[in-house]
């Protein structure tokens, strides 16, 4: 017969002290490993499952429980000397496998069964554990009967069968026959049938051992004992729902004899021979475990916990719910699996972080991740299949979690680190969209005419009537005001017109199946030698454009929050831009101090426009969910799928609060008025984000705003004072009345020259040479000086005729290109779009805002 070796299991250990202590749960739990005969740490605990049986034995003290116990199953529990004491041996209760004999095989075989589980021949057994309880009624307790109830509770948490060792001849007496004891038994058990989740088929066996017996009959012997164990139920208070049910609903009643173990030596070996074969033999016809394992239901590996949690309910006097004490184990258990593959799990991860790091490639991460958990899985599913179902079901679930969110980290630290060197590659990209938004921004800040004022009384004390204001009375005496409503929203399409732009430059990072052959091959050159690695993996891909996303919102916050530490450089530079450069982006010269006058008031406004912009930063990442084609999910990984859930997307702060944030201007030479009545969340603010701004996107503070407007007034002056004193040292005209005296002394001469078909070429083309610079000049000075109906009807003029010129006299290509603008348009957004694909990556071609539009009237008003 194979059966589970003994080993140093029979030693035994002390599972609970005399001061009721119990062992750790460590040190239970090697002393399984060690009982079963297997290296610590293995399997074997996990493999054995509920297919174990124990065994208590409980009775008065020093009525040879522990010698009944070594000669039945060959343990090793310590046996009152006579000779030396008679006194109490077993204190608390001791724990040992029991280790029978083998018949029909060798020792060998029997050990090397021990660690592997048993076959299901009829002659086979499992592991079976003896557990030695103190003896009732000895002199060292005395009267206090506390811990002997709680030992005979703790014996029926966990034995399958429970000895009554007995004497023959105390049947029929109460307290020699340790009735009481039997008394304890029946109301703890029926404490624990009253709870409503407890299983009826939960019930242990209560064997009846009848030791020195001496007759032949046995049936007088066992039908006194059945009286008195009626009696004593009858006699116990039961709740109302067990008023009517007998014993044998709660227990399993057994009874045997044995011969005096000392008178009768051989009869009693040879009766213990054939009372073992109750315990291990299968086929045995008064084989007591015919349920199959462990009739708690508690696997192997769940025990130590499982004792521990029972012991201290015990100990603490509460109420001990069995059923509850399995779901703690459950989730004990379910815990402690689901801990040890988080942590494995996160060591192998940390093996890939090293490989990141050392610059090595790994391909298909997200796949050899994903196989990984599916086999983590699979282990913690098999480890805990024995406990209950829900909070197996729900650990494993929290489980596939955790491990989800572990394998999103370390994808996403490998697209992070893929993502430093693409985003090298960008930064010039990036850099020179927001430099091209601000360029347009400026421009169209140029566009927004004044409105002039006509003094009145208001209840603040003036008022003034509105009207938009032509640019040709910027120069006059009166006050100009700002327009405010198109200001802000100047401001709102200038932050619209930023994440459109940079939107359109990142999207083509993300898995698109409409991009085009030029565009995917752009991309892969940023990715460089990661290029094949992220194509087939599209977890990473996804990955990568999320880290770069996150990186570009990082890099632009910073270089506004630069700007605004600076703004009074800032928005002065943005003054100078505006003031020495054309709309088409051309260096523009002044030759009169008029013209200069005329382009100041625009210029400051631009630049109080731009410290609009760096008021608050609006800019946010939000996650927005892709949208799936039929069938589509079902082909992608759960990784894919919650990345796609997750794809980052440029916005607009606009809440109710952030949509009234903006400084209010009166006029270009008065302090802008700062939002006071906008309520800015605190941290920690209880206020919800659609009544209050956040705080740490404000730039610029009140006072801030009034040393930067303070600053730049004072830079302002000064720009135009040097600019006014160039203009003036550079003014060599000829006195007014000298041209008329010329003309009118030469008139004679000059007729000639006009009526001389020879001299008037001549005088021309030498005009032409030498003096086509001062012509050109005298003609600016008329521009910014004479009448705008005769400026614009002679330039009307001189196009129509480079018109005709161009058609009769075509122009080769590179003379076209050399006189190609040196800057864009950057009033036109398709422009904006398509010189991005043109310089760093193909980009589709973003929508104008509605800023634009709400602006064009004031561009046709300056024309």
């Amino acid at each position: 017969m194979t059966v589970f070796a003994g080993s140093d299991g029979t030693d035994g250990v002390h599972l609970i002290d005399e001061d009721g202590q119990i062992l750790p749960l460590r040190a239970i739990q090697e002393y399984l490993y060690t009982a079963l005969n297997v290296p610590d740490g293995s399997d074997a605990l996990h493999r054995v499952g509920i297919n174990y049986h124990v065994v208590g034995v409980l009775g008065g003290q020093s009525s040879g429980k522990s010698t009944l116990l070594n000669c039945l199953f060959c343990t090793h529990f310590q046996m009152m000397d006579e000779t030396k004491w008679r006194g109490q041996t077993t204190k608390g209760a001791f724990l040992a496998r029991a280790a029978f004999a083998n018949s029909g095989g060798d020792d060998e075989e029997a050990e090397a069964a021990a660690p592997a589980m048993v076959g299901t021949g009829a002659d086979t057994s499992w592991p079976l554990f003896v557990v030695d309880i103190e003896g009732t009624d000895g002199l060292e307790r005395g009267e206090d009967q506390s811990f002997e109830r709680q030992l005979s509770l703790f014996a029926l948490s966990l034995a399958d069968t429970l000895i009554i060792n007995m004497w023959t001849v105390d049947v029929g007496r109460f307290n020699a026959a340790n009735m009481s004891l039997l008394r304890t038994i029946f109301e703890v058990n029926l404490q624990l049938f009253s709870h409503d989740s407890y299983k009826k088929e939960e019930k242990p066996t209560l064997l009846v051992v009848l030791r020195d017996f001496t007759d032949e009959d046995t049936t007088l012997y066992f039908k006194t004992v059945r009286q008195s164990f009626d009696k004593i139920w009858d006699n116990i208070v039961k709740p109302e729902a067990f008023q009517g049910s007998s014993i044998d609903v709660f227990f399993d009643l057994r009874y045997h004899v044995l011969p005096h173990f000392k008178l009768q030596h051989a009869a009693f070996n040879q009766a213990v021979a054939t009372f073992r074969e109750w315990f291990f033999l299968s086929t045995c016809e008064q084989y007591l475990f015919h349920g199959g394992g462990m009739f708690r239901g508690v696997p192997l590996d769940g025990i130590p916990a499982y004792l521990s949690n029972c012991w201290e309910m015990i100990r603490a006097s509460k109420d001990l719910d069995i059923p509850t004490q399995r779901e703690m184990l459950a989730r004990h258990r379910c815990m402690e699996v689901k801990n040890n593959i988080i942590q494995l799990f996160t060591e192998n991860c940390r093996e890939y972080t090293e490989c990141f790091r050392r610059g090595e490639l790994v391909p298909h991460l997200t796949d050899v991740l994903d196989r990984e958990i599916v086999d983590q899985l699979r282990a913690f599913h098999t480890q805990t299949q024995l406990y209950k179902t829900t909070i197996v079901h729900s650990t494993e679930v929290e489980l596939g979690e955790e491990l989800l969110k572990i394998e999103l980290n370390l994808i996403g630290e490998y697209a992070k680190h893929i993502a430093l060197k693409v985003l090298a590659g960008l930064d010039t990209t990036v850099s020179e969209a927001v430099d091209r938004t601000l360029r347009w921004m400026l421009h169209q800040a140029q566009l927004i005419p004044f409105i002039t004022t006509e003094k009145g009384k208001t209840d603040e004390g003036e008022d003034y009537a509105l009207r938009e204001r032509s640019f040709g009375e910027v120069c006059s005496k009166k006050p100009c005001l700002v327009d405010n409503e198109k200001c802000h929203a100047l401001v709102h399409g200038f932050w619209m017109r930023l994440c459109h732009v940079l939107h359109a430059e990142m999207e083509l990072f993300y898995r698109n199946s409409n991009q085009q052959p030029q565009q995917q091959q752009q991309v892969s050159r940023l990715y460089d030698r990661y290029a094949s690695l992220v194509e087939e993996d599209p977890a990473l891909q996804e990955s990568v454009a999320h880290a770069l996303f996150d990186a570009v919102a990082q890099k632009i916050s910073r270089r506004f929050t630069s700007m605004a530490e600076n703004a009074t450089e800032t928005i002065h530079q943005a003054f100078e831009s505006a003031l020495n450069r054309k709309l088409d982006g051309t260096v523009r010269f002044f030759n009169t101090t008029k013209a200069l006058q005329r382009c100041e008031p625009q210029a400051r406004q631009a630049g109080l426009v731009f410290l609009n912009c760096l008021l608050y930063y609006r800019m946010k990442v939000v996650a927005e969910k892709a949208v799936f084609e039929h069938g589509e999910r079902e082909h992608l990984g759960r990784v894919v799928c919650h990345l796609l859930g997750k794809r980052r997307k440029l916005m607009v702060r606009e809440n109710n609060a952030e949509q009234h944030f903006f400084l209010h201007y009166t006029t270009i030479s008065e302090v802008p008025r700062y939002p006071t009545g906008v309520l800015v969340a605190e941290t920690d603010s209880a206020d919800s984000p659609d009544n209050a701004v956040d705080r740490e996107c404000v730039l610029l503070s009140q006072q801030a705003v009034q040393r930067v407007f303070d600053m730049y007034t004072q830079k302002c002056e000064f720009t135009m004072q040097v600019q006014l004193r160039s203009i003036e040292s550079e003014k060599q005209h000829l006195p007014v009345w000298v041209l008329p005296v010329m003309l009118l002394l030469g008139w004679n001469e000059l007729w000639y020259v006009l009526s001389s078909p020879i001299l008037l070429p001549i005088v021309i083309f030498v005009a032409v040479i030498y003096l086509r610079q001062r012509l050109l000049s005298q003609w600016e000075i008329f521009e910014e000086t004479g009448p705008t109906c005769v400026v614009v009807a002679v330039r009307v003029v001189l196009r129509h005729l480079q018109t005709i010129y161009d058609k009769l006299v075509p122009r080769a290509t590179n003379e076209v290109e050399s006189e190609t603008p040196r800057y864009r348009d950057p009033g036109s957004l398709s422009d904006v779009a398509a010189h991005a694909m043109r310089t760093s990556l193909p980009s589709t071609a973003a929508t104008e805002p509605q800023t634009a539009s709400s602006l064009a009237a004031s561009a046709t008003l300056k024309q």
